[in-house]
């Protein structure tokens, strides 16, 4: 299930083949928790496996992010009917419904709860927030530098909180910003309609203040979105939605294809995306080639999926040397029917229920 966050947004490794497992625990050293939704032909669901146990959340269509404290599982997610969570299956509103706010990302330190997200007020624009215990906090926007070719009014700014990370008492939130300028209509032209320009810039926020990692320009194609944010230290590293790259402090690392998630262990950099180099097959406009779900380590690819089916890695975590990757696969080859999976150092494990269509959209480890 796809939500389309932005208005008017212009927007060789190993594959180890074994049988894949469906809705069997898996004996491992941790607890695998995964995010995600099912659907019957209907309705939405969104779902969470432990350790491919399914466990429904009543009144949400999607799960998009899970984390896990002692004995308590935390969700976000929703329907855009007003930003809130789901602690051990119980919603805790966040906003009024009115606000049609939704909730991307979850991270629990302590005794706190911080929730990423963005509420939208009818009649004005989308805005980023994250909340601490309940408590908003809207992220300023439009603060990028003004460029002297700038000089067009603003119509609308909407910006979007996608991921949100706890190191010691600082709060990172990753997210993007688009910035729609008026070009003033020609007077010459005689249908008078103005025309628009949009700056889509990524950026994360520290403790409330913006760093761009991409500013957007309203002049040529380069434009991003942070979707993940991750720290180690004193380095800051997040990955971009629509051109695969990462960030370290600043400093991008160009990957191939879109990446979604992002995770360091000891320095080392995983960025979970896909991309389109899997079998060839043909269509109507041409030769096409299968999307295969893929992690790339510190700019290098490694393949997850096969490639004989269309595959989308979402999510990535990893405990000492196991990579674990979640997203979904087709079912069968070009019918766009999905089933949610997660892929242990390369070895695919089905979630989903295979009757329905279902998908994955976080995974987060548990030691035990």
């Amino acid at each position: 299930m796809k939500k389309n966050y932005f208005i008017l947004l212009i927007v060789l490794g190993f594959f180890s083949c074994q049988k894949e497992i469906s809705h069997e625990v898996v004996n491992t050293e941790v607890d695998v928790y995964v995010a995600g939704y099912e659907f019957d032909g209907t309705n939405y669901f969104a779902t969470y496996w432990k350790n491919g146990n399914p466990v429904t959340i009543t009144g949400c269509g999607d799960a998009s992010s899970i984390a896990v404290m002692g004995s308590d599982v935390y969700v976000t997610g929703g329907d855009g009917d007003g930003a809130k969570y789901w602690k051990n299956g119980i919603p805790v509103n966040l906003s009024d419904a009115s606000k049609l706010g939704w909730t991307n990302s979850i991270a629990v330190s302590g005794n706190d709860v911080y929730v990423a997200g963005v509420e939208y007020i009818p009649g004005g624009n989308v805005h980023a927030v994250y909340w601490k215990n309940g408590v908003p906090t809207y992220l300023p926007e439009n603060t990028r530098p003004v460029q002297p070719t700038d000089n067009y009014p603003v119509s609308s700014i909407t910006s979007i909180a996608n991921s949100i990370f706890i190191s010691g008492s600082d709060v990172y939130v990753a997210g993007g910003e688009n910035i729609t300028k008026v070009i003033l209509p020609d007077p010459n032209d005689i249908f008078g309609a103005p025309s628009y320009m949009y700056g889509i810039s990524a950026l994360y926020w520290k403790n409330g203040n913006p760093v761009y990692l991409i500013q957007g320009s309203f002049y040529d194609s380069k434009a991003d979105e942070a979707y993940s944010i991750f720290v180690e230290g004193q380095d800051v590293y997040a990955c971009g939605a629509l051109e695969a790259r990462y960030w370290k402090n600043g400093n991008p690392v160009s990957l191939g294809g879109t990446v979604k998630s992002i995770f360091v262990s000891e320095g080392d950099a995983y960025v979970a995306g896909s991309q389109s180099d899997g079998e060839p097959f043909q269509t109507y406009f041409g030769t096409r080639y299968r999307t295969v779900a893929k992690y790339w380590k510190n700019g290098n690819p490694v393949k997850v999926s096969d490639g004989t089916k269309d595959a989308y890695a979402t999510s990535i975590a990893v405990s000492g040397n196991d990579v674990y990757v979640a997203g979904y696969e087709e079912k069968t080859a070009g019918t766009q029917d999905y089933i949610a999976k997660y892929w242990k150092n390369g070895s695919p494990v089905i979630l989903g229920n295979v009757s329905k269509e279902s998908g994955a959209n976080c995974i987060f480890l548990v030691k035990k």
